[in-house]
This record gives C-alpha cells, sequence and structure tokens, in this order.
C-alpha cells in the first residue's frame, strides 16, 4: 500500500512539472529604473538569491520525504466580531496568509485565496485541505487589499476578481504586478516599490523588503517586486510580512518604522531545510523574526490550509511552541491562530 501511495504521488508531480512545462504563461512586459534591488531587468536581493533552478526541484520531488496531510480538516464555527470602541485592532485569520483586518474606519484583506487550489492548473498543485475561516461571501465590504506577491497561493486571480466585482477595493500591489491586475480587469490598482507610502483615511500603508522572489510562469521570474506592509493608523502598527525568509530586513524595518504591535509572520513551508530555508521562515527563524522586529505580539499564519512543502500539517505549529519555549517566550507573545478565529488589541 505504501509502494502504491508513493507510485501514485510520483506520477501527480511529475504530471504537475510537466504541466508547468507546457503551460507558458504571458505576461505584460515593462521596465523599471535601476534601483539597489533592480538591474534594470529584473528585481533581486540586495544581500544575495539563491534561486533554485528545474534540477533542483526535480531532485526535491525524487527525494521527499513528504508526510501526507489529510484530505479534509473540518472548521470550527467562531463568530465573525465588529470593532468595538475600546478595541483598535480586530483581526481574524481567514486562511494561509489572508486575514481580514478592521480598523477605525477601514476594513483590509491581506493575499486573499478562496480558490481549492494554489496553482495555475485545475488539476495539479496544492489544494486546500480546510475551507476559508471566512468564506468569501460573508466578508464584510473590503476597503483595501495588500498583495505581498505573484505566488499563487498570494495572489489569486479567482479570488481578486470576485472581491473586484462585490466590493471594488483599492489593491495595493509590488512593482509589475499592476499590469497582471489590470489584464483581469482591476483597475483601481496602485504599484508599490519598497519603502513607498500610500495614505487611505489617515492609515498609512508603507511597502517594505521581504527576502523572496516571483514568478507565475517559466518566462518571468523575479520580473515583478516581492515585499512586506508595515500598516500604521497612527495609534498602532501592524507588520504582515508575506513570505520571506530571515534577514537583516526585519531590524530595518523596525529602525526605519518603529516595533510593530502586531506583527503577522509565516511559519510554514520550510522542508527540506536545504531546498527551502533561504525564502521561507522555518519556525524558529520567525520567533527570530518577532524578537528582531521587538513586536508586542506576532500571529502565525501560513502553515495548515495548503501543503506547500515537506512537513506534516502538525508541525509548524509544535516547531513553533518548541521555539518560543527556546527563547522563554509563551502563546501570549505569539499567537498560533485558528482559521476563522479571531483576535483584537485594545486601546
Amino acid at each position: 500500500m505504501t509502494l502504491l501511495r508513493r507510485e501514485k504521488s510520483f506520477i501527480k508531480t511529475l504530471s504537475a512539472i510537466l504541466g508547468l512545462l507546457i503551460f507558458l504563461f504571458p505576461f505584460p512586459s515593462f521596465s523599471y529604473e535601476v534601483l539597489d534591488h533592480h538591474d534594470g531587468e529584473k528585481f533581486f536581493n540586495p544581500g544575495g538569491d539563491e534561486l533554485k533552478g528545474f534540477w533542483q526541484v526535480l531532485k526535491w520531488k525524487m527525494t521527499s520525504k513528504r508526510v501526507e496531510w489529510p484530505e479534509h480538516v473540518p472548521n470550527k464555527n467562531y463568530p465573525l466580531p465588529d470593532l468595538l470602541p475600546n478595541q483598535k485592532i480586530n483581526l481574524t485569520f481567514i486562511n494561509h496568509s489572508t486575514f481580514l483586518l478592521k480598523l477605525k474606519g477601514l476594513t483590509i484583506l491581506t493575499d486573499p485565496i478562496f480558490s481549492d487550489r494554489a496553482s495555475p492548473l485545475s488539476f495539479a498543485g496544492p489544494k486546500r485541505v480546510r475551507g476559508a475561516g471566512i468564506p468569501l461571501e460573508l466578508l464584510p465590504p473590503i476597503d483595501v487589499v495588500v498583495i505581498s506577491h505573484n505566488h499563487y497561493d498570494h495572489l489569486d486571480e479567482e479570488s481578486i476578481k470576485l472581491l473586484d466585482g462585490k466590493f471594488h477595493p483599492l489593491f495595493l500591489v509590488p512593482l509589475g504586478d499592476e499590469e497582471l491586475l489590470k489584464k483581469w480587469g482591476v483597475q483601481n490598482v496602485k504599484a508599490m516599490d519598497w519603502w513607498n507610502e500610500e495614505r487611505i483615511k489617515d492609515v498609512k500603508f508603507i511597502f517594505t523588503p521581504a527576502l523572496h522572489w516571483s514568478a507565475r510562469g517559466l518566462t518571468d521570474k523575479n520580473k515583478c517586486l516581492w515585499g512586506s506592509f508595515m500598516i500604521d493608523d497612527g495609534k498602532s502598527k501592524i507588520y504582515f510580512a508575506g513570505d520571506t525568509g530571515f534577514g537583516k530586513h526585519f531590524s530595518e524595518i523596525r529602525k526605519r518604522l518603529g516595533p510593530p504591535d502586531l506583527a503577522l509572520l509565516p511559519i510554514g513551508a520550510y522542508k527540506p531545510q536545504w531546498f527551502m530555508h533561504y525564502y521561507h521562515l522555518n519556525p524558529e527563524e520567525a520567533v527570530l523574526a518577532h524578537v528582531e522586529l521587538r513586536a508586542s505580539q506576532s500571529i502565525a499564519m501560513h502553515f495548515g490550509t495548503f501543503q506547500m512543502s515537506d512537513e506534516g500539517i502538525e508541525e509548524p505549529v509544535l516547531d513553533l511552541k518548541r521555539g518560543l519555549e527556546k527563547f522563554g517566550l509563551g502563546e501570549k507573545d505569539f499567537f498560533i491562530p485558528d482559521q476563522g478565529e479571531s483576535f483584537s488589541l485594545s486601546q
């Protein structure tokens, strides 16, 4: 039975790779001036890159010690609370890297994905094992959507189109991704470079660096920027890390913008370490990021929805608890939310 399961897994993996090889995704062409993170052709991480090629991906898939996830995990039912007068922020973990943030006079979504797969293909690619903590049709009116980068688990075409049709929010995206959203029919979109600031209803959205990369097909690697966001309403700061490896950008963000009251940090997609470590935090590194940012509190994300890598569904949570214990911290410092669960900061 184990051998049969491995053969089926190999066939699915090979099908996905072949599908990606033959499926060339057209992408708009554009150019930007030379910057400390753009060479005139592509974006890059100033400290260097370790981008993996096809043969390294194939090596990972052929040598994978992937822990099988359950096909489905049911969600608990949580009420969706309103922002009370004594609260500065109300936040709900929807799934993966998608949060609903309620500030005074503004409702925000981060990296929304409500689709069944994080993939360009309907028959292959990571499939969700848990439903969204809040279904898209039950969302309150959305004012702003922030996008950290264009990988399929963070920039989902179907979700973007549905949100645009229902709410017509402002989409804040990294440089380059505005062309893709316009191609999808989205007009209310603003592209941002690192350290750019956009102000909406007295709330500042600062696009900040991350250690990652971008691509949606075979021909557009690092043609678009990636990053994170600091959201500052004058009373509190929320840091949304997007996808990132561990680097000096955490301390740089803290030095330039101040420590966040709340940091949303990824803890999943980190095995095997030889393949994943440069561009994804492991749980212990997430704790280090919390420390580097000097965040008052952090909340875990990017776990438990789509199997993007080899670790088991429970491993990120267990490894995070071990990391917190190692540094003398606890869940009051770094909260691990359930999907659909809400969290608030009081005045």
